[in-house]
């Protein structure tokens, strides 16, 4: 740390010293008027600790501390050497510490205290993080350029989360809890979305509420490995009958055999949107009409043109409502959302685990942008060993 004692006629003359010799890094540590003359001490590398040894008050710059207590006192050195020096009158022989400031360089030296506050707290904490802009956070969710534009034409809402969830609550909806009402069930969606998985979660879910009897399964999915033996683990699990579906016909016998049971769940086959078996597919079940409520299950990782060109297939048809799958596996899916927005399809349900039933919830907008804003906050812990999981113990603590 280098200190430096200036003296000169008047305050603007010494602080001109001080920038032309130590530059506008410079910290005023302490200023006096004596003899007719401005005397002011100053450093550069500051060093806090080492002036604290040498005084017997808190380092705290001199100017500083006078901007509470004495505010006609002469301003800190400032931080742009391009600014101008505040002009000040010589002091009067009347009184040694009336500068006379007229009321325009009042500001000035306000402004040059603060920023010689904002220096010190830089220095002691670290520059601060400026506040995020709507657009700003909007982009990190995942919604598009475009989208964005659109939501921000008429400038920034005063409450961006609020106006944000009215909009997507008014352009897709939430689709009404179909499960109070007996029905029949249709997951349809691509591979890897979860349909398996989901249709396990919903039928669990009314097993629970109202016993085996009044469910059953049925899944087209023949071409998938396994996809049959993982589906009947599940219903003999849950104690409820399972038909395998290879063709209309047999749908149709199969709803027939059912028609006691309150709920019918139908697990489908995922297929590339270019595979002409899946458009085979839906059309059997458009074909149910309003007998069948269909449901798009949508992973939340989807995003850009593979998710307008993977889902494209299934806006063909009716659909009641999509099921968000895989939310916990994904740090932003609002790209999810925005598609739903321009297809005005209403979400049924999300998905958060592997958990059969309990990771599956209802879904409003509340709780679905609660998630997004959770999902963009940064994960700490470290991953540590625990010889007791049966997974190589990897886990966060």
């Amino acid at each position: 740390m280098k200190i430096k004692r200036f003296s000169g006629a008047n305050t603007r003359d010494v602080l001109q010293q001080i920038r032309l010799t130590l530059g506008p890094e410079a910290v005023i540590l302490s200023n006096r008027e004596a003899d007719g003359e401005v005397e002011i001490v100053a450093a550069i590398d500051f060093d806090e600790k080492q002036w604290n040894e040498t005084q017997s008050v808190p380092a705290w710059p001199e100017p500083l501390r006078a901007a509470s207590e004495k505010p006609q006192m002469p301003p800190a050195v400032s931080a742009s050497p391009a600014q101008t020096i505040p002009h000040t009158h010589e002091p009067q022989a009347t009184s040694s510490r009336d500068y006379n400031i007229r009321s325009e360089d009042k500001a000035s030296l306000l402004h040059d205290e603060l920023q010689a506050l904002k220096q010190l707290v830089e220095r002691r904490w670290g520059a601060q993080p400026e506040a995020k802009s709507a657009k700003e956070f909007l982009l990190a969710m995942g919604f598009s350029d475009a989208w964005i534009a659109r939501f921000l034409e008429r400038g920034e809402p005063q409450n961006w989360e609020e106006s944000l969830r009215k909009t997507l609550e008014e352009q897709a909806g939430i689709s009404p809890t179909t499960l109070d009402k007996p029905g029949l069930f249709v997951l349809l969606g691509p591979t890897g979305s979860g349909k398996t998985t989901s249709i396990a979660k919903l039928a669990a879910a009314q097993v629970l509420r109202h016993g085996p009897h009044s469910v059953a399964l049925l899944t087209t999915d023949t071409y998938r490995i396994a996809g049959v033996e993982q589906l009947d683990i599940y219903a003999r699990i849950l104690g409820v009958p399972l038909d395998v579906i290879k063709g209309p016909e047999d749908l149709l016998r199969s709803l027939e055999k059912h028609r006691d049971r309150s709920w019918i769940f139908i697990d489908t086959i995922g297929m590339g949107p270019k595979d002409q078996r899946l458009n085979e597919q839906l059309q059997w079940f458009a074909a149910l009409g309003a007998d069948a409520q269909r449901f798009l299950m949508i992973p939340a990782s989807l995003s850009g043109r593979n998710l307008s060109v993977v889902l494209e297939p299934y806006t063909h048809i009716p659909l009641n409502g999509a099921i968000l799958s895989k939310v916990d596996e994904t740090p932003a899916f609002a790209a999810v959302l925005e598609w739903l927005t321009i297809q005005h399809l209403p979400v049924a349900w999300y998905s958060d685990g592997q958990k059969v039933p309990e990771d599956m919830h209802e879904a409003p907008w509340e709780q679905l942008l609660s998630l997004l804003e959770t999902s963009l906050e940064p994960r700490t812990g470290t991953l540590v060993h625990d010889a007791v999981n049966r997974y190589h113990g990897s886990r966060y603590e």
